[in-house]
């Protein structure tokens, strides 16, 4: 007989108890998910390879004192991307960039199957040409609900934002894309390419 799936509550309180078993099932599941996660932010491999070692290492050192949760994906993200941003506004005031802007970009590929072979290319290049129109902020909250299905509560909580603020981002982020991409108004089709493909 097979063991029933531990629910993410169960891993994370056995991993604060100190199992390390719990430990390798978080960073075999999330680690490359934040690396790809950090590659939105900026292109420097190191700084998101420094950052993921050091949530993982600060999670050890507080794995008595922090909180519960019951979706480690979120909490890691949270954290993850707390960090980083706070990493690359201070290389930014040591250049002649701004700091007050994070920037988040996103490009689009498609998992084998989805989209026939005919239509792949000419659909992901249009659909790329439409997020490149949308505000950093809006492709981050985009990826965030239909790459990471987070719910809006929890992708404002990431933004820093109200949740229905966050629920007006992403209706104009995609009736942005839909005028775009798809000024016929097939939102269906859109919205399944969307959740289904990838990002590079």
């Amino acid at each position: 007989m097979g063991h029933t799936p531990k629910s993410d509550r169960e891993v994370w309180n056995n991993f604060r108890e100190g199992d390390d078993s719990s430990l390798s099932l978080i960073y075999s599941r999330y680690a490359k998910s934040l690396y790809r996660y950090g590659l939105k932010f900026t292109g420097n491999r190191d700084i998101i390879e420094d950052v993921v070692h050091d949530l993982f290492v600060d999670l050890i050192r507080n794995r008595k004192t922090i909180g519960e949760t019951s979706n480690i994906q979120f909490y890691l993200l949270k954290s993850f991307r707390r960090k980083l941003v706070r990493q690359l506004r201070g290389e930014m005031r040591y250049s002649d960039g701004p700091s007050t802007e994070t920037n988040f970009d996103v490009h689009y590929s498609a998992e084998t199957g989805f989209i026939s072979e005919e239509t792949r290319d000419i659909r992901l290049k249009r659909l790329n040409e439409a997020v490149q129109q949308l505000s950093p902020r809006q492709k981050e909250a985009i990826y965030l609900k239909f790459q990471k299905e987070l719910a809006y509560g929890e992708i404002s909580e990431l933004l820093g934002m109200g949740t229905e603020a966050c629920r007006n981002l992403v209706y104009r982020a995609i009736k942005s894309l839909r005028e775009f991409y798809s000024p016929d108004g097939n939102l269906p089709v859109l919205l399944l390419i969307l959740k289904h493909s990838g990002y590079f």
